[in-house]
């Protein structure tokens, strides 16, 4: 194994975990940051001090998927123990089977189910501590990135890489010599722009609106209490809203509450009054913010013009440069209210390490065996939140315009397809969820990365299960997920006034 000097630029999630990754395989890590984050004992004291303003999602909700779970529960036995001790607790989709369903059948597979519950200032909290501890990476903070060095005899190939350009800890212009620089700087990534400076080919991207904007507010279980139990959903899709629990580490939870930015009325939830009216009348959420339950320990964070981009660095089997590569949000970001991003960073990220250690001296084949990997294993689930966005878009102007978005039945007695789909999934999948476990895990194994997006109604067994749980819709009670559009409003609207 031929060991590599790596310059890694920025060190949120992503750029730890390529840290780590790159570590494991023996390469030298220059981790490169240009905030300074004050020095802190515990992820509680983290918690209240660090402002992350490279990375303004580290104040909202998350949920560490299943895939990342397992990821450092088998690679990294002892970054997996140091979460557990900083208060990490483990949600196993054995238990929430059993809140659920009498005498459940388990299989193998489901022990691979398993969520890990924690903030993510804690998780970033014990990366910090574990690369600091675990690894001789070189550290340096209050860096910025002005562009990249590049070996001037390139020829008619993409520019070669040899480095970036620093201003270092003392505001002095540094060159950092490096065989391969990844950024991993986040969705605001300066890339395209150092790009143009040496002249390389345009990085093109795709980019579109989430179409929705979030709010998230965390609480703290009185000492003594327990959380709530898991009685019904705990994340749910009004339509015009959506809307979840994340359990957390050290007995703190948080809500997130997301809804369309164009909707005036409901824009409003990002105060905190108006954020409170609207947690009491959501039926799975206003059980956890009983005054004997819990209490809130933060503000109202919102976060807001969230697009879903794709960033083209291979194309057409050609990188704009060697020896460089983006991953994580600087390559792919999309809509983070499915919790993806740290679990696509993991994987991006032990992807790179694999094809710099099966690829060392060649860089163009390093670059498209990473490509090739990225748009098997993380392109997908991309592509798949951007149709989803495009499909609650559709809903919510429905909705605004007084319109039943599941009825599917037109006046002339045709069907309309999207609402059709519309219907099967709230009085079919979700439903079935409940009453068949078979159902159940296959939803559960999708959301959490471990089978494709595709999956779930790919397999010949599921679909039959699905429709036999939406012909019988009429024979049941209706789930009472939560108000409609002009209810919420309302109650919003008072709570301001």
């Amino acid at each position: 194994m031929s060991g590599k000097h790596v310059v890694v630029v920025g060190s949120s999630a992503a750029g730890l975990f390529t840290t780590l990754a790159l570590s494991q395989s023996g390469h030298r890590v220059t981790l490169l940051e240009k905030e300074a984050l004050t020095p802190c004992e515990s992820p509680i004291e983290a918690f209240e001090k660090w402002e992350r303003r490279g990375a303004p999602q580290t104040r909202h909700s998350h949920a560490f998927l299943a895939r990342l779970h397992n990821g450092i529960r088998d690679r990294l036995p002892v970054l997996y123990e140091e979460l557990k001790e900083a208060g990490a607790e483990t949600l196993s989709f054995k238990t929430m089977v059993e809140e659920i369903h009498e005498n459940p059948e388990f299989v193998p597979e489901d022990d691979d189910l398993v969520l890990l519950a924690c903030r993510r200032i804690t998780l970033d909290w014990v990366l910090h501590r574990h690369v600091d501890k675990h690894t001789d990476t070189e550290r340096r903070i209050g860096v910025e990135v002005s562009g990249l060095l590049v070996h001037e005899d390139s020829g008619s190939g993409p520019p070669r890489v040899r480095g970036v350009a620093i201003k270092n800890e003392d505001g002095e212009m540094e060159e950092l010599e490096a065989d391969l620089v990844v950024d991993t700087s986040g969705r605001n990534s300066q890339l395209r722009h150092w790009l143009d400076d040496i002249q390389a080919e345009e990085m093109e991207q795709d980019t579109e609106s989430c179409g929705i904007f979030y709010c998230s507010r965390f609480y703290a279980l009185h000492e003594g209490v327990e959380t709530p139990p898991l009685e019904g959903p705990i994340a749910g899709d009004l339509g015009y809203m959506k809307y979840a629990i994340f359990q957390g580490d050290s007995g703190v939870f948080s809500i997130t509450l997301a809804a369309s930015p164009q909707d005036d009325s409901l824009r409003q939830i990002r105060h905190e009054e108006a954020f409170e009216a609207a947690a009491r009348k959501l039926p799975a959420i206003h059980r956890w913010i009983e005054k004997d339950v819990s209490r809130p320990i933060t503000d109202v964070y919102t976060y807001a013009n969230l697009k879903n981009t794709r960033r083209f660095f291979v194309k057409d089997g050609q990188p704009r440069a060697l020896n460089l590569f983006p991953i994580g949000d600087a390559l792919i970001h999309m809509n983070p209210i499915t919790g993806r991003g740290c679990t696509t960073s993991w994987v991006s990220a032990w992807l790179l390490a694999d094809a710099l250690d099966a690829n060392p001296d060649d860089p163009l084949a390093f670059a498209r065996d990473l490509d090739e990997g990225i748009i098997r294993e993380v392109v997908p689930w991309y592509e798949s939140m951007r149709m989803q966005d495009q499909a609650t878009h559709e809903m919510a102007e429905l909705a605004e315009g007084g319109e039943d978005p599941y009825s599917f039945e037109r006046e002339d007695g045709t069907v309309d397809p999207k609402a059709y789909m519309r219907s099967l999934l709230r009085d079919g999948v979700m439903p079935a969820m409940r009453e068949d476990i078979v159902i159940m895990r296959a939803f559960m194994r999708v959301f959490n990365m471990l089978d494709a997006p595709s999956d779930m109604l790919a397999k010949p067994e599921l679909l039959p299960r699905i429709l036999a749980v939406w012909q019988r819709r009429e024979e049941r009670p209706p789930v009472n997920m939560g108000p409609s559009r002009n209810e919420l409003a309302e109650e919003i609207e008072s709570a301001v006034a």
